[in-house]
Formats: C-alpha cells, sequence, structure tokens
C-alpha cells in the first residue's frame, strides 16, 4: 500500500510540474505578444484547476486594455470560451475569478471587491499587501472621489497609495481650480515648477485639458511652454516606459522620440489613462518585468490605435492627427492599425 501511495504521490507531482511548466510557457508566449498561442493554453491549465491560470486569464480578459487582433477577431461564444469557466447545466458560462472567490481563494475575493464602486480602504492595504500594488488603481480612484476627507489623508499618507495616483488624490482633497485634475498632474510632472502651475494662465490651462481628457481638449502645440516638460515625464518616468521604449526605436532622435511619447499621451486620453500599463497579476508577472515586455509596448500603442470618437465610427486617433504632432507615432499607428482587418 505505501509503495502504491508513493507512486501516486509520484505521479501526482509529475503532472502538476508539467502543468506549471506549461503555464509558464504560456506566460512568457503571452508577455512576448502571442495571444493564439498563449491564451489558449491558459485556458486549458484554468479548466484542469490551475489557480494562478484561472487569476491571469480572468485579469487578462478585462484588464488587457489593448486586445490583440487575434482577440478582436474572437466571435462573442468563442470568446466566453477561452476565458470563462464552463457552463454548469443551463447557466451561462462564470468567470474564473468568481470560480476561485468561491472556491475561498484569498486574493480572488480581494480582486472581485476591487471592481465595486464603494470606498474601501481596508481593501487597497489588503491588495498592496498581498502584492497586487496595481490592482488597487480602481478602489483608490473609487475613494479619491467617494471617501471622506479622513480616509483620503490617511490614503495620502499611506504607503500602499500608487504614486501615479497622488495628483488624482490632490485634486480630489485641495481646493477646487478650473481644470484641477490636469493642473494637478502637471503639478505632479513638474514638482520643480509646481508654483508656476496657475489657473490664470492660457498656456497651462490647455495643457492641463490635455492632461486631464487627452486629444482634442487642449493644446498640442510644439510651442506651448509646457510641451517639452510633459513630453520630457513621458519619456522618462516608469509608468510610462512602454511608451518610451516604442518611441526610440520608431523614431531617428531624442526630440522626434519625446514628440512621439507626447502623441501617445494625448491620444491615449491623458495623464490618467496613459498611467495604466499594468501587470494583470503581480505575483505572476511583477510590474517592472510587465513594462518591460512586448505586451506592454503593444498594449500601450494598440490604445491609440483602437480608440474612436464619441460617435464610435471614426478613429480618435486619425492618421493626419497623429501625424500634425510626431510623425514616427503616425507610422506606428498606421503600421499596427493595419493589422486589424475590420478597421473603417
Amino acid at each position: 500500500m505505501r509503495v502504491i501511495s508513493g507512486i501516486f504521490a509520484l505521479v501526482v507531482l509529475a503532472s502538476q510540474a508539467l502543468a506549471q511548466s506549461a503555464f509558464d510557457r504560456a506566460v512568457a508566449e503571452w508577455l512576448d505578444g502571442n495571444d493564439r498561442e498563449s491564451l489558449p493554453v491558459l485556458a486549458d491549465l484554468a479548466a484542469e484547476g490551475h489557480e494562478d491560470a484561472r487569476i491571469l486569464l480572468a485579469r487578462i480578459e478585462l484588464r488587457d486594455l489593448g486586445p490583440s487582433p487575434y482577440r478582436a477577431g474572437l466571435s462573442r461564444a468563442e470568446a466566453r470560451a477561452l476565458f470563462r469557466a464552463p457552463p454548469l447545466g443551463h447557466s451561462q458560462p462564470r468567470g474564473w475569478l468568481k470560480v476561485e472567490a468561491e472556491n475561498g481563494a484569498e486574493l480572488a475575493v480581494a480582486l472581485l471587491a476591487a471592481r465595486e464602486a464603494q470606498p474601501d480602504p481596508e481593501l487597497i492595504e489588503r491588495l498592496a499587501r498581498m502584492g497586487e500594488v496595481q490592482a488597487t488603481d480602481h478602489p483608490t480612484r473609487i475613494l479619491a472621489l467617494y471617501g471622506t476627507p479622513a480616509q483620503r489623508d490617511a490614503l495620502g499618507q499611506s504607503p500602499a497609495l500608487l504614486e501615479e495616483l497622488r495628483p488624482y488624490l490632490a485634486y480630489l482633497s485641495g481646493p477646487a481650480e478650473p481644470r484641477g485634475d490636469g493642473m494637478a498632474a502637471l503639478r505632479h510632472m513638474a514638482p520643480d515648477l509646481a508654483t508656476e502651475v496657475r489657473a490664470d494662465d492660457d498656456e497651462t490651462l490647455s495643457m492641463a485639458g490635455i492632461l486631464a481628457l487627452g486629444y482634442p481638449y487642449g493644446d498640442m502645440q510644439p510651442d506651448n511652454r509646457w510641451r517639452v516638460t510633459v513630453a520630457g515625464w513621458v519619456m522618462q518616468a516608469p509608468a510610462t516606459r512602454p511608451i518610451a521604449d516604442l518611441c526610440r526605436a520608431a523614431c531617428e532622435d531624442e526630440t522626434a522620440a519625446a514628440d512621439c511619447g507626447f502623441a501617445m499621451l494625448a491620444f491615449t486620453g491623458g495623464y490618467y489613462e496613459v498611467i495604466r500599463t499594468d501587470s494583470p497579476l503581480e505575483r505572476v508577472i511583477p510590474q517592472e518585468v510587465f513594462l518591460s515586455s512586448e505586451r506592454a509596448r503593444l498594449m500601450a500603442l494598440r490604445r491609440v490605435v483602437l480608440v474612436r470618437r464619441e460617435t464610435n465610427v471614426d478613429w480618435l486617433a486619425g492618421e493626419d492627427e497623429v501625424r500634425a504632432v510626431s510623425a514616427c507615432a503616425a507610422d506606428l499607428v498606421r503600421d499596427e492599425r493595419a493589422r486589424y482587418t475590420k478597421a473603417p
């Protein structure tokens, strides 16, 4: 009996090792930008009960902000079959995050709670303790919007606060001012010039519009006195490393790369959008690893490539509009957009 038990244990360990090896290869493929090879493997592992595969797949479904041509070509039924748990009886396919939460997985419970629209300071701290700092983005924005002054003050002093969201907290904690969200972002980008960020200056207000909402809500002209500062921040900030890497690879020199970085910020939707290139699951893919990956570069580019105007008919980042700011950014957008067969 002991021999049989030992053999069974060895078989289980070998099976787990094989599953983990397949998972690691699928993660590497995904980081390289290969959805066609990686996502079906993750789906198979999730169906077999692999917890990290289930949670990662659920997070990719919602947090990949630049879906690939492969994903864009899936029908709704195909996407559900790829990303969701098989239906039980006549029920609809369920998200793997919900399945894992029902199984008692603490991280899945916390990540589900992070979707809610109620301020929850403890959840932000809990996610940070779990190492899922990027997952605090939405709960932090909710607390900044709907929390009490005491909750905002406490979060401002907490190491759990995402540094990129400090200006958003400051905007909603301080006195009201015109285009206050953009003004707070500009002060964050240029702390040494914070005293010069004033609402009585037209150039400052116009740049604040770009930082708050992106194109076309402000001044994108090269002679705006804040443009060099903002572009320089994009090229140096950790959160925008994928954009900086894209632009430096595509442009002929650092000046052209900085123009490209500014264009990417503006057409992504401004400061509060451009900072959202995040690892879907940091216990599997640390943020530093993610930001240096091809996946992060593609996600940053595709956010510009795929965004449409409010009418949902035309591209927001039309080639002519982008080229007026940066020729190499326009080339990047044109070439990537050509990979999507459903382009208008």
